[in-house]
């Protein structure tokens, strides 16, 4: 729902753990009792606040899956994009980086994150982690069109080495998002209800799910106009966040409680051919729950 020239791209916005009971096998007394499977361990919680324009996150964070528990307490809009910096770049190469134009450094990772949230809300998304350099930041500009990271909302962390063995496995989905391009491919229709919805990005290029609640009589198109051209008068839907940006085969998930309604899907992510946003591209989906 915005735009930023991270080296001339636009960004935007954008569980259920299965649990194993331990069973003693039948037989004699006598014999050894045969070892319980390991049951999945649960995502480390971690909690990110965001204000205008600050993001306060933990420093560190042990490696293995998390679950970034976003807390909207500013008056706009907000995201927390997650990125990891590889082959020892810093947040000063990543800031020199966002002044230049072209592509991306191969250097920048997107490895999702929270998505774009109205004020007073909260949402989620659950990644797994490698030790390494990492950032949280807000694409999203203000009605200024300034984008909140080039007014201090990025706050870097690390990923430690975990003390025991790190964990990679993501919760238990009811549904499977697939991204494409350009294209959302649910494994089936949403209902009224919790879900867990892992997201997996089949297409070449990065790509991000921002979920949108419709306003009456409103499509995801007006939304995605409403975005691109500088957030003027009331939104035509409510982002109820997603999974932000990630790369070709990443995966994550996030949560969501939906009631009867229109929503919508978009990607706001730039074609790494043309720069145009995914969503001038097709990448759009409007679906109706209940």
């Amino acid at each position: 729902m915005s735009s930023l020239p991270v080296s001339g791209v636009l960004l935007v916005l954008a569980g259920v753990v299965a649990g194993c009971k331990a069973e003693r096998p039948a037989g004699n007394a006598a014999s050894a009792p045969a070892a319980a499977p390991a049951a999945p361990s649960t995502p480390a919680p971690v909690t990110i606040t965001a204000t205008d324009f600050k993001l306060d996150m933990p420093a560190q964070i042990p490696a293995g899956v998390v679950t970034l528990h976003l807390v909207n307490h500013g008056k706009e809009l907000h995201q927390a994009q997650v990125i990891r910096l590889e082959d020892g770049k810093t947040l000063a190469d990543f800031s020199k980086a966002m002044k230049e134009n072209g592509p991306p450094p191969s250097w920048v990772k997107f490895v999702g994150g929270p998505n774009g949230i109205a004020p007073d809300q909260e949402g989620n998304s659950t990644i797994a982690l490698t030790p390494g350099h990492y950032a949280a930041l807000c694409f999203i500009p203000g009605l200024d069109g300034v984008p909140h990271v080039m007014k201090g909302m990025i706050q870097p962390f690390e990923v430690t080495a975990a003390a025991g063995s790190a964990s990679d496995q993501l919760p238990a989905a009811d549904v499977t998002m697939k991204l494409a391009d350009y294209s959302f491919g649910p494994s089936q229709a949403l209902t009224p209800g919790h879900h867990t919805i892992l997201v997996e990005n089949a297409g070449p290029q990065p790509h991000e799910i921002v979920l949108l609640k419709l306003s009456p009589g409103k499509s995801v198109a007006d939304f995605g106009k409403w975005a691109m051209e500088g957030m003027k008068g009331p939104p035509p839907a409510i982002p109820l966040g997603g999974l932000g940006s990630i790369e070709n085969g990443g995966r994550g998930v996030f949560t969501v409680d939906l009631t009867p309604g229109d929503y919508g899907f978009i990607c706001f992510v730039p074609d790494v051919k043309d720069g145009k946003p995914h969503l001038a591209h097709g990448m759009i989906k409007q679906f109706k729950v209940g």
